[in-house]
């Protein structure tokens, strides 16, 4: 028998704060979840069999999610996740913008970069969802299935990552005689080639998997070092143009800098920022 979503009821505090999360920066906690605990949770939640992120892409997914937070706000009669083409995903991301709306959600959509199936567009949309689902679940038991009228969802062969069941043969052996002897004719290498190609097969998959991993590693790291890269050069602008006396105005102005979100600007320099050739020649006030 089916077992609906129970997950662990929201402390009270969280549960009341129902944060629109727009602002929610790229540092934030909520983006170093990786794709295997978000396919796992994703899975649980809306009885899916997803294997890859991107299998987001059409939308409907992510209008369920917000449909277990908010049961009967979100139209699912017109959620489609048999969608392949984008504008039939694009009527999947209305729904979900018509939700955003009514709950007065300010979180930007790009559709068009998600309906691209690009697995780190998708990756960042399912991580920032899922922090908003994790604030504001209300705990209630979500039969998923049943909220998109008992259909199941259907995998196509690329998405699952197996491949398609091999042509049977359509040639007729009349007598066992000839069936022996064809058989026999056949080489050795022919019979051991198959085993060979299944297992280059399994090899090529797992590198690929593995590269595209590292794809998604490398751009998150390079967010986070151009992130802090930002505040030191902020910093160093700041010791280079200040005019003001007072050393704890200075340690002020350095700690917001410090202190600051990706979505929070930094503390503003007094002056433009000065050629190359002049920062280096400028010096640091006391």
């Amino acid at each position: 028998p089916y077992t609906p979503y129970t997950p662990q009821r929201p402390p009270p505090l969280v549960a009341r704060a129902r944060l629109k999360m727009s602002g929610t920066g790229m540092m934030d906690a909520a983006f170093f979840v990786g794709k295997n605990e978000l396919l796992s949770w994703l899975n649980a939640l809306l009885t899916l069999n997803y294997t890859k992120v991107e299998q987001c892409a059409n939308g409907a997914a992510y209008c369920q999610i917000m449909d277990a937070c908010y049961p009967g706000d979100v139209q699912m009669k017109k959620v489609n996740y048999d969608a392949k083409l984008e504008h039939d995903m694009i009527k999947n991301y209305k729904v979900l913008q018509c939700l955003f709306d009514k709950r007065q959600i300010t979180k930007h959509v790009d559709v068009p970069k998600l309906c691209r199936q690009k697995p780190l567009d998708n990756l960042e949309f399912l991580q920032w969802i899922k922090r908003y689902f994790d604030i504001n679940y209300g705990g209630n038991e979500y039969d998923a299935t049943s909220r998109r009228g008992g259909k199941a969802v259907a995998m196509k062969e690329n998405d699952s990552g197996n491949k398609p069941a091999p042509k049977t043969s359509t040639a007729v052996v009349k007598t066992g005689a000839a069936r022996v002897a064809t058989g026999a004719s056949r080489p050795a290498s022919a019979i051991t080639k198959k085993p060979a190609n299944d297992e280059a097969e399994k090899q090529v998959a797992v590198l690929n998997e593995e590269l595209t991993s590292l794809k998604l590693t490398v751009a998150e790291l390079e967010k986070e070092r151009d992130f802090y890269f930002g505040k030191l050069r902020d910093i160093e602008i700041t010791c280079q143009t200040n005019e003001k006396t007072e050393v704890t105005q200075v340690v002020e102005e350095i700690q917001k800098i410090l202190y600051s979100t990706a979505d929070e600007p930094a503390a503003e320099t007094t002056e433009p920022v000065a050629p190359a050739a002049a920062v280096e020649a400028a010096p640091i006030a006391a």
